[in-house]
């Protein structure tokens, strides 16, 4: 009777455990599983379908008036199960727009009345009249009325539209960067993405949360007037229609090497000695299966590139480039880190081939990310490689995955901050890489857990959410599974969604799925709960039986965390003890550590760089 009574008890425990790792998923989320466009192992399911825009846009920056005039044609098809009875464009320049949200102050000249001002919008060759479209909170939602967008259909849209660039040096992630230099986001209407589990996105851009946007084909062309060079999202078609022969050949040699060259200095565009003599100047720029397209124009600035194996199964290469003023302080070296980092990237971590075949690093006002372009500031040189390669591993995390950072910034941010930490460190042999201090801050009340979704937060807590809470998760989970399966189950992620919008618990469960392992315990404290990671030494005990010394470690706290205890002995002698965060999976509380055989602790000292601690007052012993 006892030892059934003991099994039923051990069974109740058992089973008390597993409920209380389940992962809680929202009711819409879980409406994705029923309907088989995912599935519980982390892959896409059998039902999964996502839609695809292809963009024809032929547009024109005026470098005096700071007007950008566009037109575009967007092939858009329908691939889900429903009716589209609506479409919703992105205005995101809308943020500028008189009464627009937003988290920060701008410069009250670069207001707009109009904001976006649209000349004329086609729908199947259809005017659509201005009742039929409502612009609000940096979209424009279309009523299409008698003609929906049927399942599997394609259609057309046309678009005319124009704009003011914000003329103030500190505008948010563009910039006019000096009365002849540019940075160009979020320029053009773009339809918003439409995917299984909200349907269509409507988090407003207010200035913080990043990018959401439908994979798409862009054929675009910029015009210039005569002088200016643009680098652009994508590929450069027409670069012999306007380049004198000397130049691009070292253009062309450029793709082929992985020596970092000059293509021309600010001197030989003085000079006239890299453009054709033209009236003005078209760029012709193409990128297929991508979320965004930007460009960048200046008419003074400097062009270094080389070209870098990626992929050593193939011999793909990716073309990376730095464009930077004279003055810069840093950019002389940016090309190179770029190079260096792609490569390491590609063949390390994340241990991917870099997607794209050209990456341009811009001299701008920011640290910004788009893809195949990077809108960075000059920095320090401490900081260079740093913050270089945390916005081009946002090549892989948001873009080529397609997250909605919108809603949940740590599955890009965070990898992002993971990343720039570890690939610095490596590439510079130092201690740049950044660790985001979230021991600071954690178990306050400036944090909420990073399932908290993105656009219900600003500030602090968006930064810790997006940044340093997943920094520190993830550098848990690497220590915890090791490299190789770590390795495995980021390949296997990223193989199952590039292209596609995984959501949280794609990534959850693939990890669980592929490791072998439920992961759930972890996962549960770092996202989901409030809390905070600590640990304490409690004492020293001696264990006469095992002739030695035992630290006793207490959790204080309930977020796991790894073990990296530094022993000395009272002969001088020293050791080191580690243990990953598992120790904590079935809830234990104290952690019992021998020291060596025969000898005696004179003192003890927990932590490490990358292990985050609130208290570190008890981290020490001494004897």
């Amino acid at each position: 009777m006892i030892r059934i009574a003991t099994t039923l008890i051990g069974l109740f425990l058992l089973l008390q455990a597993g409920a209380q790792n389940q992962l809680f998923q929202p009711r819409n989320f879980q409406k994705a599983y029923t309907s088989g466009t995912r599935s519980l192992d982390g892959k896409p399911g059998p039902s999964y379908w996502q839609n695809h825009a292809a963009y024809d846009i032929d547009a024109a920056l005026d470098p005096k008036t700071l007007m950008l005039t566009g037109k575009e044609k967007i092939k858009y098809t329908n691939n889900s199960p429903d009716t589209l009875r609506i479409v919703r464009f992105k205005l995101i320049h809308d943020v500028y727009k008189k009464g627009a949200a937003r988290d920060g102050e701008v410069a009250p000249g670069d207001v707009s009345d109009k904001g976006v001002s649209i000349a004329y919008l086609q729908y199947d060759g259809k005017a659509i009249p201005p009742e039929k479209r409502r612009a609000s909170n940096t979209y424009m939602t279309v009523r299409l009325g008698e003609s929906p967008i049927a399942p599997g259909a394609s259609v057309e849209f046309e678009v005319a539209w124009s704009y003011k660039l914000p003329a103030d040096d500190k505008a948010s992630r563009e910039c006019v960067c000096d009365p002849s230099t540019f940075f160009v986001p979020y320029w053009y209407p773009q339809i918003a993405v439409y995917d299984d589990y909200h349907g269509w996105a409507d988090a407003p851009f207010t200035g913080t949360q990043e990018f959401y946007h439908e994979f798409a084909d862009y054929d675009v062309t910029i015009n210039m007037p005569k002088g200016y060079m643009v680098w652009a999202t994508g590929e450069w078609q027409n670069a012999s229609d306007l380049l004198q022969e000397p130049v691009l050949q070292k253009w062309q040699a450029a793709h082929q090497t992985a020596t970092v060259s000059s293509i021309w200095k600010e001197a030989d565009l003085k000079a006239g000695q890299v453009f054709k003599k033209l009236k003005s100047h078209q760029f012709h720029y193409k990128a297929s299966n991508v979320p965004d397209f930007c460009f960048a124009a200046s008419d003074h600035y400097n062009w270094d590139a080389a070209s870098v194996v990626v992929d050593d199964n193939t011999g793909r290469q990716t073309f990376v480039s730095a464009a930077y003023d004279s003055g810069s302080r840093d950019f002389y070296q940016v090309a190179d880190i770029a190079s260096r980092g792609i490569r390491l990237m590609s063949t390390w971590l994340p241990g991917y081939p870099f997607p794209y075949p050209c990456h341009t690093v811009f001299n701008g006002n920011d640290g910004m990310e788009f893809p195949m372009m990077v809108n960075d500031a000059s920095v320090s040189e401490k900081s260079v490689a740093s913050l270089t390669l945390h916005e081009t591993a946002h090549t892989y995390f948001p873009f080529m995955m397609g997250i909605n950072e919108q809603e949940y910034a740590w599955m890009d941010e965070g990898w992002a901050s993971f990343f720039d930490f570890l690939l610095a460190d490596s590439l510079t042999n130092s201690k740049d890489g950044s660790i985001r201090g979230y021991a600071n801050v954690a178990g306050t009340d400036y944090e909420v857990p990073p399932m908290v979704r993105a656009r219900f937060l600003s500030g602090s807590a968006y930064g810790i959410a997006s940044y340093s809470r997943p920094q520190a998760a993830y550098l848990t989970l690497l220590d915890l599974l090791g490299y190789d399966k770590f390795h495995t189950c980021m390949s296997t992620y990223m193989d199952r969604w590039k292209g596609k919008h995984p959501m949280p618990y794609d990534f959850f469960y693939t990890f669980n799925d592929v490791s072998g392992q439920n992961l759930n315990w972890f996962w549960k404290p770092w996202f989901f709960d409030w809390g905070f990671p600590d640990l304490g030494i409690n004492g020293v005990v001696r264990d006469e039986a095992a002739n030695a010394d035992i630290v006793l470690i207490d959790r204080n706290g309930n977020i796991p965390i790894p073990v990296y205890l530094s022993i000395t002995y009272t002969d001088g002698s020293t050791s080191i003890e580690q243990r990953t965060a598992e120790v904590w999976r079935n809830g234990a509380e104290q952690l019992r550590i021998a020291g060596a055989t025969g000898k005696s602790i004179s003192s003890a000292v927990l932590g490490s760089r990358t292990i985050p601690d609130t208290d570190r007052k008890n981290n020490s012993w001494k004897k």
